[in-house]
Formats: structure tokens, sequence, C-alpha cells
């Protein structure tokens, strides 16, 4: 019998994204039929469904609160990618701290207010001179600045951006070079890789900010030491994307992302039977 599934999206973005059209012709396979529905449109659209995968709902940190609640509504024991309360726990970017906690390679990282002087007064208990500071809530880089100790300007300017409490980090300058990549895992299984690198003069990767993506050869090392992070996340998903910068020390990590991330299946080698999007398919399958 052919299931229903429910890609959720967002009102700005209501259609499958190029990634995960090719993740509906894989389930397509299957007999899995793939509808695209927005998180924040109608409610009726999720009713009935077989399942409910969270795709690109690229909106939700504008409306937090309102996304919370939405992934509670949907935690009643029906099938949803990822589980709810995984994706609640990963919204807000403390989940970092407390991968930090269990030794996952976090660069230098502390908690702040949005305020210049608590910015300023956690560079300095750090000893950095340059850092990143981030929103709690923030999506594709959204709110995020670079900023220098001794630029009180600056430091007000990143505050304001910030518009709520979050995160300033060491810089990991060879994100400029070396970029970051994204490691991709379904049902604990590596799959593939992607290197994103930003424009000239910028740290921001995505492709919003003029940085360019292409796919990648890590090495195996690399890879264990991806896995070995989201080993630290509780519970099993069934899709995550490690974002890190591979230095030749080992990982540097920026996300885990287990919400809405892109998957780079139009990157990935082989077909809709049998490449990446084949093994989400395959995953996706055994859970129902």
């Amino acid at each position: 019998m052919t299931k229903d599934i429910v890609f959720a999206t967002c009102l700005a973005q209501p259609d499958l994204q190029p990634s995960d059209a090719v993740l509906a012709k894989a389930l397509d396979v299957h007999g899995l039929k793939v509808r695209p529905a927005p998180w924040n449109g109608d409610r009726e659209a999720f009713n009935g469904a077989d399942a409910i995968v969270i795709r690109s709902t690229w909106d939700y940190q504008e409306t937090p609160e309102a996304f919370a609640a939405w992934l509670a509504r949907l935690d009643d024991g029906r099938p949803v990618f990822n589980p709810p309360a995984m994706m609640r726990a990963n919204m807000s970017k403390r989940y970092l701290l407390d991968l930090a906690a269990k030794g996952a390679p976090l660069p230098a990282t502390r908690w702040i207010a949005p305020e210049p002087g608590a910015i300023a007064k956690a560079m300095d208990e750090m000893g950095l001179t340059e850092a990143v500071v981030k929103p709690e809530f923030g999506a594709t880089a959204s709110g995020l600045s670079r900023v220098r100790w001794d630029d009180p300007a600056g430091l007000a300017a990143a505050a304001a951006r910030m518009s709520m409490p979050g995160l300033v980090q060491a810089l990991v300058p060879e994100i400029a070079s070396a970029g970051e990549t994204s490691f991709i895992f379904i049902a604990g299984e590596f799959t593939h890789a992607v290197t994103k690198r930003p424009k000239s003069g910028e740290i921001r990767c995505q492709a919003e900010h003029g940085g360019s993506a292409a796919l990648a050869e890590p090495s195996a090392q690399a890879v264990e030491e991806a896995r070995a992070i989201l080993g630290l996340i509780p519970g099993e998903p069934l899709y995550a994307r490690v974002d890190a910068v591979v230095l030749d020390e080992g990982l540097r990590l920026m996300e885990v992302e287990l919400i809405e991330p892109e998957l780079f299946f139009t990157y990935a080698p082989g077909s809709p039977e049998f490449g990446a999007a084949a093994r989400f398919a395959r995953a996706l399958i055994e859970r129902l």
C-alpha cells in the first residue's frame, strides 16, 4: 500500500528543495509518496500522514517558541523524524556547551547576554582578541558576527545583531581557507560529506553569503571523529549533519544539525535506488 509522507517546509519556501526532491524520488521507488507542507501553514496538512519528516523549516529561528510548540503537538506517538524531543533540544545553541562538557572538540566558548560588555568580558576571560558571536537561535549564520576585543563599536553592533543571549566563541581562522565540512549520517551510517568554503574576506560558508560547496572525501579518521561527536547525542537520529573544520590535529566542531539540515543529496554519488538518498529511504522504512 502506498504511504503518505509529509516533508515539513515553511511558508517562506513551501516547496521541496532540490536535495529533498532527490530524496522524494528515492522514497517513491519504495512506494512512499512525498508531499510538502509548511510547518507554519495549514495544520490539517499533517493529519493522517504515515510519517512527518522535518526538512526545510528554515524560518523557525524567527519564531522559536511557536516552532517548539508545534513540535510538541507532533509528539503524540505518530512517526516524526527526527523525534520532536530531540529537535527541541537541538534548537538552542546551549546544546553545544553540553557536548563540550562531554568531550566534543568545541572551540573555546562562553554563554553571554547580548551586551557589548558581556562579550568583551567573556573574550577577556578566554584570552581572545578575536571571536565569533552567535545568537541562541539561528540558522544560515543569521545573527553571527566576527568581533575584536578592542573594537567597541563592533562589539555594540554584534550585541545588537544578536538580539538575544547566545555564544561567544574563539575564531577558527582556518575556516577561511579549509572551509567547513558537513558530515552526513543516516541512521548512524556515514554516507557522504560536503566542504563549504566562504567567499574571500568572509567566514560564513553558506550559499546565502556567497559560499560555495563541493563533494568532499574526508579521511577515515575525520569520519570517525565526526561519528564520535554524534555519539554524544542522546537517542538515535534518523538523519544528522556534523559541521566541523578539519584540522591536522583533529576536528573543531561548529554544529550538530538535527532539525532541518541541508543533506546535500544533489552532491552525493549514486542513483535514487543506490545512493545516499536510497539509504535514507531504507532507514525510514525500517522505522515505520
